[in-house]
């Protein structure tokens, strides 16, 4: 029998410029709704670290775990939806998920947590999309494979809180 109070949110942890978006939404919709917070790290076989997993992911996003904000770090085995949808198991709980835009091919080809969710989670999924920087810095990547030799000037009016050269000779 389930004995942890309803509402609450869910976030799958992962240590990418997407999860970490994902984590900042899901601590302040849990802030803001005064709501339990409920950090999932999913993988194949559990591991001793990984609630030192999901610590070091609040400490890289947040600078740690944010003070009066009752978390439950909760490492479980299986795949991340699956395990989403365990812990989020009442409708009315909140899965906050990240989406790091890489496209439908690839959600496709290796599987995007946020569309297996919509299939199978009984509750409502929020999905949050990468940051502005990380999906520039991706779509630069690619043009730069290509050939092409005009990336960082567009890079640079895509995000333009990066003016200059990082990597200029002096």
């Amino acid at each position: 029998m389930e004995t942890s109070p309803h509402p609450r949110v869910v976030v799958g942890v992962d240590r990418s410029l997407a999860g970490y978006a994902a984590l900042r939404t899901a601590v302040g919709i849990a802030r803001s709704r005064h709501l339990s917070l409920f950090a999932v790290r999913a993988t194949l076989s559990l591991y001793t670290n990984e609630t030192t997993y999901i610590e070091d992911a609040f400490a890289e996003a947040l600078g740690g775990i944010p003070y009066g904000l009752d978390v439950q770090p909760t490492p479980m085995s299986g795949n991340a939806s699956n395990a989403l949808a365990r812990v989020a198991s009442d409708p009315r709980d909140l899965i906050v998920v990240g989406n790091d835009g890489r496209g439908v091919v690839r959600a496709a080809w290796s599987g995007s947590v946020g569309r297996t969710l919509f299939k199978h989670a009984c509750c409502q999924i929020l999905v949050v999309p990468a940051p502005a920087m990380h999906r520039a810095t991706r779509r630069s990547a690619r043009k730069l494979r290509a050939g092409r030799t005009d990336v960082w000037d567009r890079f640079e009016t895509e995000v333009p809180e990066l003016r200059g050269r990082p990597f200029q000779e002096t």
